[in-house]
């Protein structure tokens, strides 16, 4: 995976900890202070788990589960377990989408989760399929 050079951390981990803090910044704003302080624990959490997997102590398991991959058979390996992470994201969606429904509430927002991980899905499917 792709490191950038200031933070030592894989490209998805700096953009996860980006988005939690923006989350942290924002729910902060709104005195949220009990979510805001789950997303900045969940930040430095990643954050602290980035930099351990990267050491030579860290087992494939742990680079596996911080997105810190060292070679392509992490990557091979992280694919199978996304493979099976997507499936259940797409089970649960579409079950949030049929609560949403029955409850009236987010139902658009049910929806487009639902949409586009069925996009993600058959996209992932033919990029995967063509280098095959």
């Amino acid at each position: 995976m792709k490191t950038t050079t200031s933070f030592k951390v894989s490209t998805i981990n700096v953009v996860l900890l980006g988005l939690l803090l923006a989350g942290a910044v924002v729910t902060g704003l709104f005195a949220n202070w009990f979510e805001m302080a789950l997303l900045l624990a969940a930040a430095v959490f990643i954050f602290v788990s980035a930099v351990y997997a990267r050491g030579q102590k860290a087992s494939d398991v742990t680079r596996l589960n911080a997105i810190e991959y060292r070679d392509e058979r992490d990557r091979l390996l992280a694919k199978s377990g996304f493979a099976v992470v997507g499936v259940v994201a797409l089970v649960l969606a579409i079950v949030e989408f049929v609560l949403a429904a029955v409850f009236q509430h987010l139902v658009l927002l049910a929806s487009a989760q639902v949409l586009v991980l069925c996009a993600v899905w058959g996209i992932a499917n033919s990029v995967a399929a063509k280098r095959g």
